[in-house]
C-alpha cells in the first residue's frame, strides 16, 4: 500500500509539473501528427503557413509542411540582434520508414545514419546562395523524446561574418512521413536559448 501511494504521489507531482510548464504556453496542433507549445518568446515566422484559431480548444492550428518558430518581434522587423529558430518539417517517402521504437538499430546502421546526413548536411552548407563553414560535427545517436525513439546529431556552423551557430535535429519515422525538429541558435547565446529552446522539443507529442 504504502508503495502504490508512493507511486500515485509521484505520478501527481509529474503531471503538477508538466501543466506548470505548458499552462503559461501556446499550443500549436501540427497537420493533424501533432502538438507542440510554442515558447512565449517566440512567434510563427509569418507568410509561409496557414494558422487558424480554434476557439473551443483555445489553440492553434499550423497546416503546413514547414513551420518555423523565430524570436517574438521579428515578424514586426523587430528583435533583430538575437538568432533563435524551431523548425519543424514533414517529408513524405514512398517506401514506409523503419520504426525506430521497435526497430534494433546496430552500430552499422548509426554508422551509416550518420555518414548519409553529414553528407547532407556539408553538400547543403557548399550551396553557393547561402555558403556556410561547418566548424563541428556530433555523431547521429538514437535518443527517446516523450516514449519515442528519434534520430538525433547536431553541428556549428559559420555564415559569413555572422557568430557561430549550434543546430540540432530531432528526427522521427512514422510510416511513410519523416517529421524532423530542428533548433538553431547562436553559441555565443546559449544561455539565452538553449533551455527553452531544448524544452519546446521535449514537450512535442504525437497524437
Amino acid at each position: 500500500m504504502k508503495t502504490k501511494i508512493i507511486i500515485c504521489l509521484t505520478l501527481i507531482l509529474l503531471l503538477q509539473n508538466l501543466n506548470a510548464q505548458t499552462s503559461s504556453l501556446e499550443k500549436i496542433n501540427l497537420s493533424n501528427w501533432g502538438y507542440i507549445y510554442l515558447p512565449k518568446t517566440m512567434e510563427v515566422q509569418s507568410g509561409i503557413y496557414k494558422q487558424t484559431l480554434d476557439n473551443a480548444k483555445k489553440e492553434f492550428s499550423v497546416n503546413a509542411e514547414r513551420v518555423v518558430f523565430q524570436q517574438k518581434g521579428l515578424n514586426n522587423g523587430n528583435n533583430k540582434e538575437t538568432y533563435a529558430r524551431v523548425i519543424i518539417r514533414t517529408d513524405t517517402s514512398t517506401e514506409i520508414f523503419p520504426n525506430l521504437n521497435t526497430e534494433k538499430i546496430t552500430a552499422t546502421d548509426l554508422a551509416d545514419l550518420n555518414k548519409s546526413f553529414k553528407e547532407q548536411t556539408y553538400e547543403a552548407a557548399n550551396n553557393p546562395t547561402y555558403p556556410a563553414k561547418i566548424i563541428s560535427w556530433n555523431s547521429v545517436k538514437i535518443s527517446t523524446i516523450n516514449g519515442q525513439k528519434c534520430i538525433n546529431y547536431s553541428y556549428t556552423r559559420k555564415m559569413g561574418s555572422n557568430p557561430e551557430t549550434y543546430s540540432e535535429f530531432f528526427i522521427f519515422w512514422k510510416g511513410k512521413k519523416q517529421h524532423s525538429i530542428n533548433i538553431e541558435y547562436r553559441i555565443n547565446e546559449t544561455s539565452k536559448w538553449k533551455t527553452e529552446l531544448v524544452n519546446c522539443v521535449n514537450l512535442l507529442k504525437f497524437k
